[in-house]
């Protein structure tokens, strides 16, 4: 099985993630695989830049978002080599950028196989509104319990938080937002990507929010034993990856393979909920339609 290649021990986990970069090598350190999620406009691009503090990710600030790509960048990070899969929305409601965003829900598959050791569930400070709630709900609809074992909710637009007041008090005073919390451990964290770069507050500031985070990240890892998350789908996912080194052809048979398979189903298996089978008899089933070989996945 493809997990538990974060650490060997969490003491070695502790030390490379407050090491010196200056005397490390990547390919002498293990990957940590961050993946962003949340609805177009969560911030989820700026995020991933502040995180890695360069703009490294492409970020569209129109207010109906052309940019519907996975990028995946690595980067070392505290000793750490940290390789972040910034998604397009995939939680959006516009029906017609299904078929696109299926194709880069494939590349994320691809990307963060055999699994992710944290995923950013990204959402706005803002008023919570019932259509909010609908879309959190919605969210939800996706994350198996084991999935969310290894999730934290980023707030983004942190600038808009009541003055004084730290993110967990404001998610308290939303049931539906703090129920969402609490099903991920009570892990949340909040960033400004505008306000808070050089902010003088120790609480509105984004490097000490950043810090935060990854040692939140660190912390989730830990109680997980050093695994990723996985699933089957995952883990065929990355045996197919040991035998076709060329992404690009590797993504040309997944998606020759999962013809017909909606979006909906597609980030469903990659979180493990709603499919009424496991993910790679899903996978098989598709192949025997599609007359692709089974017997090589």
């Amino acid at each position: 099985m493809y997990i538990n290649d974060i650490c060997k021990t969490s003491q070695v986990l502790k030390f490379i993630l407050f090491a010196d970069d200056t005397n490390i090598f990547a390919s002498d350190i293990p990957t940590m695989r961050i993946v962003t999620l949340g609805k177009t406009g969560s911030g989820k691009s700026s995020l991933a830049n502040t995180l890695f503090r360069e703009e490294t990710f492409t970020v569209n600030h129109s207010a109906n978002s052309q940019t519907q790509f996975c990028q995946s960048e690595n980067k070392i990070i505290n000793g750490t080599n940290i390789q972040l899969v910034d998604t397009p929305g995939f939680f959006d409601t516009d029906k017609q950028k299904d078929t696109e965003l299926k194709d880069e829900l494939l590349k994320c598959i691809i990307e963060c196989a055999p699994g992710a050791h944290a995923f950013l569930l990204t959402l706005k400070v803002e008023k919570f509104t019932a259509q909010e709630e609908a879309v959190v709900e919605q969210m939800m609809n996706y994350f198996s319990k084991e999935a969310l074992k290894f999730t934290t909710v980023m707030f983004t637009h942190g600038d808009q938080l009541p003055k004084g007041m730290k993110i967990e008090e404001w998610v308290k005073e939303n049931k539906a937002l703090n129920d969402l919390v609490q099903k991920c451990g009570g892990r949340c964290c909040v960033i400004d990507n505008k306000y808070w770069i050089n902010s003088q507050d120790q609480y509105r500031n984004n490097q000490n929010q950043i810090k935060q985070l990854l040692e939140t990240i660190y912390k989730t890892i830990e109680e997980n034993e050093g695994n990723c998350y996985t699933n089957d789908l995952l883990q065929k996912v990355q045996l197919m990856k040991e035998r076709e080194k060329n992404h690009k052809a590797l993504f040309a048979k997944l998606k020759k393979i999962l013809i017909g398979v909606g979006l909906g189903t597609l980030i469903g298996a990659l979180l493990g909920v709603g499919v009424e089978h496991s993910e790679v008899q899903i996978i098989r089933k598709c192949a025997k339609r599609n007359k692709v070989n089974a017997n090589q996945l």
